[in-house]
């Protein structure tokens, strides 16, 4: 009988055979082990013969960013702003910032560069002891001096100022107000610091070192909304913080309102740097709906302000923003309640109520006004970058060149396009381009003032 040609009883060549396999399978393993070894660890090639190509890419460090030429259209010197003499042929301009508006410092970063003077509100003084409080993040009210130190009532502005450079001054705004109500509340608990001079000393004291604690220019003070009765105490509490911050070489600005009788403008401006004259608030809350501030109102404001109160000491604050008044539906003729609205809201809020703004032709403000769904009546009053442009020209033409806005935060950014020379002939035409959204639609027989 044949065999099989590889039959192998004694099993030799399996032997070899297994050998083989063996060796093979070992060597398998070690070839995948090194794929995955290699893929997991970059290895550095060997340069070709052509030389490689390299890019000029670097890395972008904050040092290496370019900013912004200054925008000088409403300057003429490099002198510091506040060393201006004011309404003198060269243009200043403020503005107001608050920290209860995420909005207010997102203007500033943007705008900073055509602002000469910042108004920012840290400081409150809320009761008859004269201590300086200020707000925390949470919206708390804290001590400015703590343990004999002064803590920090800012952790935004300072250091992006500085950090940009910055040309602007700054001076904190003290007021009397509250922002940790939900509602406007002017405490007249001030008066009783204001009738008190140890209080006010004590006041003055804290003012000293906030002041002292940063690269401050000065101190902006704006009491409103206290007795009468204390006005004896307000001037003299002007009189010592114009003889404090002068000996320091530092300057003192205070805001008042227009064409308010309780107030001795004479005695003020004699005694304060500057005067920042609120020329808004016609109506408010509180009161019947109405123009915010009407072109003609604003007007005569600025002419019995002349009659009282040097040119040069003259900073004409211009308002954007708007009011909100809501009906009872029970009682029509009656206002529920009222509101602050930034222009951004006021067009929105026109734009899902399908009502459409009007310039009005008798105050040359914005207006418009709706039913909501429970039949109350809603009215809103604005100013925005027009009514802003008729303004500042009214101001020009009776010689007043310096402006401040309330506020950062609440305006129509159309405004910074006119804000700097808004007596050029172009400027109503630069209105005609609305920055992305900010779309309006408005009707009226109202126009820009020429």
């Amino acid at each position: 009988m044949a065999t099989a040609v590889f039959y192998d009883p004694r099993r030799r060549r399996w032997k070899h055979l297994r050998t083989i396999f063996d060796v093979a399978g070992f060597s398998l393993t070690l070839l995948v082990g090194f794929f995955f070894y290699s893929l997991f660890r970059g290895v550095s090639l060997p340069a070709l013969l052509q030389q490689g190509q390299r890019r000029g890419y670097h890395a972008l460090k904050e040092k290496d960013r370019r900013r912004p030429a200054r925008r000088v259209a409403h300057r003429k010197t490099q002198a510091a702003p506040s060393q201006v003499a004011l309404n003198s042929g060269e243009g200043i301009r403020a503005a107001f910032y608050v920290q209860w508006d995420a909005g207010s410092f997102s203007s500033l970063r943007a705008y900073f560069l055509q602002i000469d003077l910042l108004f920012p509100e840290w400081l409150h003084v809320l009761s008859a002891d004269g201590h300086l409080q200020a707000v925390d993040a949470k919206n708390k009210l804290f001590p400015v001096l703590s343990g004999g130190s002064v803590r920090p009532v800012d952790d935004k502005v300072m250091p992006f100022l500085k950090a940009e450079n910055a040309e602007l001054e700054v001076f904190p705004l003290v007021n009397n107000f509250d922002p940790t109500r939900s509602h406007d509340v002017w405490m007249p608990e001030v008066a009783g610091m204001l009738n008190n001079p140890a209080a006010r000393a004590v006041f003055r004291k804290e003012l000293a070192a906030l002041l002292a604690s940063d690269r401050y220019r000065g101190l902006t003070l704006d009491f409103e909304g206290f007795p009468f009765s204390a006005q004896p105490g307000y001037r003299a509490l002007v009189a010592e913080l114009s003889s404090d911050l002068h000996a320091r070489g530092m300057k003192l600005y205070v805001a008042l309102p227009a064409h308010n009788e309780d107030y001795d403008y004479a005695y003020v401006t004699a005694r304060a740097d500057g005067i920042i004259l609120m020329d808004y608030d016609q109506h408010y809350p509180g009161g019947p709906a109405g123009p915010v501030a009407a072109q003609s109102w604003f007007t005569d404001n600025l002419n019995s302000a002349l009659e009282v109160m040097p040119r040069e000491k003259i900073i004409v604050a211009v308002g954007n923003y708007g009011y909100e008044w809501t009906s009872d539906p029970k009682h029509p003729e009656r206002v529920k309640n009222a509101q602050t609205v930034p222009v951004q809201q006021a067009w929105l809020m026109a734009r899902e109520s399908e009502a459409s703004p009007e310039l009005d032709a008798d105050s040359l403000n914005p207006h418009y006004a709706y039913v909501d769904e429970s039949s109350a009546r809603h009215d809103v009053w604005f100013l925005d970058a027009v009514t802003a442009l008729n303004q500042m020209r009214a101001a020009q033409a009776l010689g007043i060149n310096t402006f401040a806005l309330w506020r950062l935060g609440s305006e129509d950014r159309s405004l910074w396009a006119v804000w700097d020379v808004p007596g050029e002939p172009e400027a109503p035409a630069k209105l005609r381009s609305v920055p992305p959204g900010q779309d309006v639609d408005m009707e009226g027989q109202g126009e820009i003032l020429r």
